[in-house]
């Protein structure tokens, strides 16, 4: 743009000196001159207005930047007054945000209405906003166009004005109102280069608001509301650094949401968000300080309190008769929740930073919920043990976001024939700092995380698909079990993504499996027995794991939607010697077969145990007496040479 306004300069300045040279201007061309010369001022101001609005982008906040513009639009781009009016788009109004020149020329208004289309617009801003184009009046003595304030901007000598409306992404950021007290003063060169201004100024503020939005989404969480952990620490920090003693104590307490997860499978994931929301609001209304409130994710708030007064105890009924007390009505539903809290103090270690005491209040968070405690205060032997979890927890994620995981097979063996017909996809860690690690090392921390449920769904689909690889490469035909966890089945979801990832999956003796454990049926029976039922009839079988083990009745299976009982491994142990071992195995089979359910014995190792459970009826056997469980090349070239005949024992 700068390099065509020179050049427009450049060319006014031609004209005006062909056919001067040797002679006396005639009064016409004396005029000409003039007026050559009053549109290289008007030109040069505008290439001014635009140099220094650009300076200004990089260095100031939105609203100085506007302020800038009318200042500069004032003292170097010629114009008299520069009002910017901001659109409130809740109201249908414009209000003045800032304004800079010699006399304001709409002193009586503080707002703006603005039309829609429908009603005619009462002001030359409204207009702009409306059409989204610069908007001019280059005679205000004329009646038309109606316009707002018209006999006190003619009697403060102003004879001009240009409406230039930022519109950002199709949304009406603001206008720029431009008064001059020249008549005709936007002509169609100068419109043309307020337009480019315009579309500069636009999409830096259109830069500037993804930028601010981007740190908005970092710093603020956008369910509730509140600070996150970044924003929070960096509150937290300067509250330390401020203390007037630096051994002053300051508390943080870390509390958590009991129940949230049955909350979004009952009502749905909104009304968990509205929870959440609902907490934020009473913690920001009934606190004193609500900058001391932040929102650490999964269900957990952080505050920051003075040392007097913040025991345990005290935070605990403080928290209870502010947030807890009344029911939160959710859609119609009265739900009432309780917490879990966590303390730590800062006198616990000299200059302790944010990140650590908050990180303390966690720790004490995690041993109040493990021990069942409502509430429990930080202390130092905590520290070893809790930093251990904290730490797998945080590995465990990072592995789930870098892949490190990945699923073995152990072939699940028909015992009559000998041949594969089902493989239980196992999960393994690729641990960068350990090597191939066990479900042992790890399940427990992916259950408590929250993990097992993210991690579970990547399993199920890793193994169809590596189920469906098997069918498309000609293996022999092998149906993949999959274990599945409470959190899972709670989830209302779950069976829909099922059915999606298993859909057109399953015949000529391929097929799912999912492997749930009674624990997880007796949590809520009634609706996890209705969520299997679509899955029994899309082809799915279901497989009760480690049977016996738990409360299992003869009541309970005739209403349960299974096709398969697991016998566990600790059963199979003591075959075939123990005599009571024995019995349970011999039991579970005999049921088993009277309700016309496969059995799969667990853990089988050695050959006297395959007899055994060949007599007794078992269906299945799976353990080391057959085959470890295996990478996928491995099990995949173990099919292969099953596929030729009866698969060898002691593999």
């Amino acid at each position: 743009m700068l390099t065509r306004l020179n050049r427009q300069v450049e060319q006014t300045l031609a004209s005006t000196r062909e056919g001067d040279i040797g002679g006396a201007m005639d009064v016409s061309k004396y005029e000409r001159v003039r007026e050559a010369e009053r549109r290289i001022e008007r030109l040069t101001r505008v290439l001014r207005l635009q140099s220094s609005i650009n300076t200004a982008i990089p260095r100031l906040c939105v609203t100085e930047l506007l302020q800038e513009v009318c200042r500069v639009a004032t003292e170097l781009g010629g114009y008299d007054s520069a009002v910017f009016w901001s659109v409130d788009r809740r109201a249908r109004t414009a209000y003045r945000l800032c304004s800079a020149g010699q006399r304001d020329p709409l002193p009586e208004f503080s707002s703006l209405e603005l039309s829609d289309g429908a009603e005619p617009d009462s002001s030359l801003t409204s207009q702009a906003l409306r059409t989204g184009e610069l908007t001019v009046c280059n005679d205000l003595t004329q009646s038309e166009p109606p316009l707002a304030g018209r006999e006190g901007f003619v009697a403060l000598g102003y004879k001009s004005l240009v409406a230039m409306p930022l519109i950002i992404a199709g949304r009406r950021l603001g206008a720029l109102l431009l008064a001059s007290k020249e008549m005709n003063r936007a002509d169609s060169e100068e419109l043309l280069l307020l337009e480019e201004i315009r579309t500069t100024l636009s999409f830096a503020l259109e830069m500037r608001e993804r930028a601010g939005a981007a740190e908005q989404l970092t710093r603020f969480d956008t369910q509730t509301g509140l600070p996150t952990r970044k924003l929070f620490c960096e509150r937290l920090e300067r509250l330390l650094q401020e203390r007037s003693v630096p051994h002053e104590a300051l508390t943080v307490a870390t509390f958590d949401v009991h129940g949230l997860g049955s909350i979004n499978d009952t009502y749905g994931r909104r009304a968990g968000d509205l929870l959440l929301q609902r907490i934020a609001e009473r913690l920001s209304r009934d606190l004193d300080k609500a900058d001391r409130i932040g929102y650490l994710g999964g269900g957990v708030f952080a505050l920051a309190l003075p040392r007097e007064g913040a025991s345990a105890e005290n935070t605990a009924e403080m928290l209870e008769s502010t947030v807890f007390e009344t029911p939160f009505e959710i859609e119609g539903h009265a739900i009432r929740v309780s917490h879990t809290l966590g303390l730590a103090d800062s006198c616990l270690h000299d200059n302790i930073c944010a990140d650590v005491l908050l990180q303390n209040a966690e720790a004490a968070l995690k041993r109040a919920k493990d021990c069942g405690e409502q509430f429990l205060h930080y202390r130092l032997q905590m520290h070893s043990e809790i930093a251990e979890r904290l730490d797998l927890e945080h590995r465990l994620r990072v592995a789930l976001d870098e892949h490190q995981f990945v699923v073995h097979y152990q072939p699940q063996v028909n015992v009559d024939t000998g041949r594969i017909e089902s493989a239980e996809a196992l999960v393994r860690w690729n641990d960068p700092v350990r090597g191939l690690t066990l479900p042992g090392a790890f399940l427990r921390e992916l259950e408590s995380s929250g993990l097992i449920v993210p991690v579970g769904d990547w399993v199920l689909r890793r193994a169809l698909e590596d189920c469906r690889r098997w069918r498309s490469l000609g293996l022999p035909p092998v149906r993949v079990s999959v274990n599945v966890s409470a959190l899972q089945l709670r989830r209302r979801a779950f069976v829909d993504e099922v059915l999606e990832m298993a859909a057109g999956f399953g015949g000529g003796g391929f097929g799912l499996d999912l492997e749930i454990t009674e624990t997880s049926l007796l949590q809520d029976l009634d609706a996890i027995t209705e969520r299997l039922r679509p899955l029994r009839a899309a082809g799915i079988r279901i497989a009760l794991d480690d049977f016996g083990t738990g409360y299992s009745s003869l009541g309970l299976l005739t209403k349960l939607p299974v096709d398969i009982l697991k016998i566990d491994r600790s059963f199979i142990h003591g075959l075939p010697g123990d005599s009571t071992h024995l019995a349970l195995t011999s039991t579970i089979t005999q049921l088993a077969g009277a309700l016309g359910l496969a059995t799969i014995a667990e853990g089988v190792e050695t050959r006297e145990q395959l007899r055994q459970l060949r007599q007794l009826g078992c269906t299945r056997v799976q353990g080391y007496v057959y085959s470890k469980s295996l990478p996928l090349d491995q099990f995949e070239q173990l099919l292969s040479e099953s596929a030729a005949g009866v698969m060898s024992v002691g593999h």
